[in-house]
């Protein structure tokens, strides 16, 4: 299994501070458990970036013979495109916010 399908979930309320209450519950909590969303999406990065050099690995290690699962080989290259490509999305996202919040008057 993924290193991606291993990340925690994303506690929306937490990110969006919907209250005053769910702030003061967010200082209750405790340093360890609490994370940001760059640290969210670091360790997003980080993974994909696992997934595609263990896709790489399996493929080189394919051709040279090393092994003969080509099948677990195919669908971890799937596998790594498409993180990739849930990486590229997620990156477009948040520049078109970005980009939104820009136009936004003053």
């Amino acid at each position: 299994m993924s290193r991606i399908s291993q990340l925690p979930n994303v506690n929306i309320q937490k990110l969006q501070g919907s209250g005053s209450s769910s702030v003061s519950k967010t200082k209750e909590t405790n340093s360890a458990e609490a994370k940001d969303f760059g640290d969210t999406i670091g360790e997003f990065i980080k993974a994909v970036n696992d997934s595609q050099k263990s896709a790489a690995q399996q493929a080189s290690d394919v051709i040279q013979g090393k092994s003969q699962n080509l099948h677990q080989a195919m669908a971890m290259l799937e596998e790594a495109k498409l993180s990739f490509q849930l990486m590229v999305e997620i990156r477009n996202k948040l520049l078109q916010s970005y980009q939104e919040l820009e136009r936004m008057p003053v």
